[in-house]
């Protein structure tokens, strides 16, 4: 009894069209002599928005090792604009998750990959480590003429504060590391999509998301300085 149900279950199968059975599409899969319908979603995107990664932390190459030394070689050359940020917007529509054509600063993607990687050092402020607000001040110094003071909890005393929903690219983010009875212990630079980069002490130099478990319990609020 037991192999006539599974010749019975067999043919049943493969008397479906070829299309049914497609991974792609709809079909059954029989077990224990009931029919269960299992749909697959589509391999076609609509849009050309890059690939995810699972966490914008994580350190993920983003490039192909033939498309980091081509970038390498551009930086050796000195060679800027838009032959360089091609593979860039490649790269931070992936860590940013964004559709690519969205990224068009050419001097915004060169200025963050400069920095992208560096080591965390208390008290640094250079490439070759540097600290959260030691980074979060040059940054705005490189890229919109700011002039911030070297501390983060004075970031955000001299900033304008502002809530989550009213955040916008190239204001300060903040945080309280050490409780929410503390006081400002961290800060970055928001970009876009809930994203901003920063200095943290376990990675370097990376881009995260306010909506991170650690970061989202630990959000003190946004500040925009005078640009």
């Amino acid at each position: 009894m037991k192999y006539l149900i599974i010749i019975i279950s067999t043919l049943l199968v493969y008397a479906e069209p070829a299309s049914a059975r497609h991974p792609f599409g709809l079909y059954k899969v029989f077990q224990d002599g009931k029919s269960k319908k299992k749909t697959t979603k589509s391999t076609t995107t609509t849009t050309a928005k890059a690939r995810k990664v699972a966490s914008p932390t994580t350190r993920l190459a983003a490039l192909t090792p033939e498309e980091e030394n081509r970038v390498a070689d551009l930086k050796n050359r000195k060679v800027i604009g838009i032959e360089l940020s091609a593979p860039l917007q490649f790269k931070y529509a992936i860590l940013l998750d964004i559709p690519v054509e969205m990224i068009n600063d050419s001097k915004l993607l060169e200025l963050i990959d400069s920095w992208y990687g560096t080591k965390y050092k208390y008290g640094g402020d250079t490439h070759d480590g540097v600290d959260c607000s030691g980074f979060t001040k040059s940054f705005m110094a490189s890229y919109y003429n700011v002039n911030l003071t070297r501390n983060s909890a004075d970031m955000y005393d001299k900033s304008t504060h502002l809530k989550k929903k009213k955040i916008a690219q190239g204001d300060l983010v903040f945080f309280k590391t050490n409780g929410s009875k503390g006081g400002i212990t961290h800060v970055g630079v928001y970009l876009c999509n809930n994203k901003f980069i920063h200095a943290a002490t376990s990675s370097g130099v990376i881009i995260s998301d306010l909506n991170e478990d650690y970061y989202k319990a630990r959000f003190a609020g946004g500040g925009r300085v005078v640009k």
